[in-house]
């Protein structure tokens, strides 16, 4: 992490807190932490106008950055942080409520009960919404790499080879190029690398609010089985590209054979891409790209298969960044404007009984004259061989 960056994005948080007449911040989050500082511990960095204090429980000296824009300070406890407050005579402070469970909020409420606390989240989303222009070249990389990732590993899936091995032959060439190998979400999703499912098993409905679902294995629901592909039978690949901490989201979708059934939902997911790709601008809410997405759907006369997992998906997108599922929700109630270098995935897809998920998916910067995509891979249906 470039410590100009570090820079900016502390500085942005002190004028937050600043506007809202708090003395210091809370953050608990290693990822948050990690956002902030370039650092992975598990701990609390505190942030005030007068210290910037990275207080770690592991490890016990500092990683990296030295000499950087932060002190490190290693401690045991959750409960010394209230008397190094009280040193920074510091009474009004915002305080990262998501990183915690609900007994473990209860515990930390009691132990800062004698300050005015109030929530610290929203302010990071605010931040962690607009991406800096490092942080959308590492998305655009990401991209690359998914591309490279699915260019070497289609040839090699076959008719009769099981989900999860085809799975596996994609997830070894995006793990050869740097994937970890988990996809973090925001909403406690567990995924892996992504969903790799076919046919009219990928309606199986999961317990996650997912674009798709898939039987998964054993203890561990969604995404590819132990189902062996078929012909003429759609195939589709939601699959994360990660580069230095951050994701793009895509989706693409392929058979052996044609599947007719399928080319109106297909067409028309393309259309609705292509759509919202022209008119996704700075200043359009978000609920509007939702309607125009409906809108298209009603037209073609499948309305009611558009994001219809099992109930109505209340969303056709969403935020990536740090995390695959990030705000804005592209929903029909979120009345917030996109803004200029946001990153957003839309995936308008159809949930068809007796075929299967149906859809595209492609990441998005937002720029002054509109989206440019980050997932560069081809949209056009793959046929294997």
């Amino acid at each position: 992490m470039v410590k100009e960056e570090i820079e900016k994005r502390i500085y942005k948080l002190k004028s937050l807190l600043k506007e809202g007449e708090l003395g210091g911040a809370l953050v608990f989050s290693p990822l948050n932490i990690f956002y902030l500082t370039g650092q992975w511990i598990s701990g609390c960095l505190l942030i005030s106008e007068k210290k910037t204090l990275l207080l770690s429980k592991r490890p016990k000296s500092s990683p990296g950055l030295k000499g950087g824009y932060f002190d490190f300070r290693a401690i045991k406890s959750y409960r010394e942080i209230p008397t190094i407050l009280e040193d920074l005579s510091l009474k009004d402070v915002a305080l990262e409520y998501g990183a915690f469970s609900l007994s473990e909020g209860e515990d930390v409420r009691r132990l800062f009960s004698g300050f005015n606390v109030r929530p610290l989240d929203s302010l990071i989303w605010e931040l962690r919404m607009i991406k800096s222009p490092r942080e959308i070249l590492y998305q655009k990389k990401a991209g690359s790499l998914l591309r490279r990732a699915l260019i070497k590993s289609l040839r090699h899936i076959k008719p009769g080879q099981r989900e999860i091995r085809s799975s596996a032959i994609l997830e070894y060439h995006l793990r050869d190029l740097g994937h970890p190998g988990y996809t973090r979400s925001s909403h406690s999703f567990e995924l892996t690398y992504g969903y790799f499912i076919s046919g009219k098993e990928g309606l199986f409905p999961v317990i996650f609010s997912t674009g798709e679902g898939g039987k998964g294995l054993p203890g561990f629901p969604g995404g590819a089985s132990f189902k062996r592909l078929k012909r003429n039978e759609p195939i589709l690949l939601d699959f994360s590209g990660f580069y230095r901490g951050y994701y793009v989201d895509q989706t693409r979708m392929a058979s052996f054979g044609e599947v007719k059934e399928a080319e109106p939902f297909y067409k028309a997911s393309l259309e609705i891409l292509l759509t919202l790709e022209a008119r996704a601008l700075p200043g359009v809410p978000c609920a509007e790209l939702f309607e125009i997405a409906f809108d298209i759907a009603t037209k073609w006369g499948i309305r009611d298969h558009l994001m219809c997992h099992g109930e109505p998906l209340p969303f056709v997108g969403h935020g990536v960044g740090l995390q695959i599922d990030e705000p804005p929700v592209i929903s029909s109630k979120n009345t917030r404007p996109l803004e200029e270098n946001m990153v957003i995935a839309l995936e308008p897809k159809f949930h068809v009984p007796e075929l299967g998920v149906i859809g595209l998916e492609d990441t998005f910067w937002v720029t002054k004259r509109g989206l440019r995509r980050l997932t560069p891979f081809p949209r056009d249906w793959i046929y294997l061989d």
